[in-house]
């Protein structure tokens, strides 16, 4: 456990190293938990396809191309609220979808 607790903690001080992302400029999007559920969703199929391929000894190019896109749509949504977007974003966002199906 202290192994894994100092991997961690070496995991930890490099990433703090790092030089941090400058702003990029780029707009705002309408709807960031329309953004994040979506980008939630296809980076689950992107991963279930990526695995499905994996197990079948081939390279799914679009479960690439998909897992991508999720990820370009996260960064869209955390370039937009740097400071506000963490981790219980995505299940806000779902929640918040979920209230405004029900309104």
């Amino acid at each position: 456990m202290e192994a894994l607790a100092g991997f961690l903690t070496a995991v930890r001080n490099w990433w703090a190293s790092l030089p941090g992302i400058p702003p990029l400029g780029l707009p705002v999007p309408g709807d960031p938990e329309v953004l994040i559920v979506i980008a939630t969703v296809l980076l689950a199929l992107g991963l279930t396809a990526l695995i499905s391929g994996w197990v079948e000894k081939r390279l799914s190019w679009v479960a690439v191309f998909t897992i991508v896109l999720s990820a370009a749509l996260f960064f869209w949504v955390w370039e937009g609220d740097r400071d506000g977007f963490g981790w219980i974003s995505v299940p806000e966002a779902f929640v918040e979808l979920v209230a405004r199906v029900l309104r």
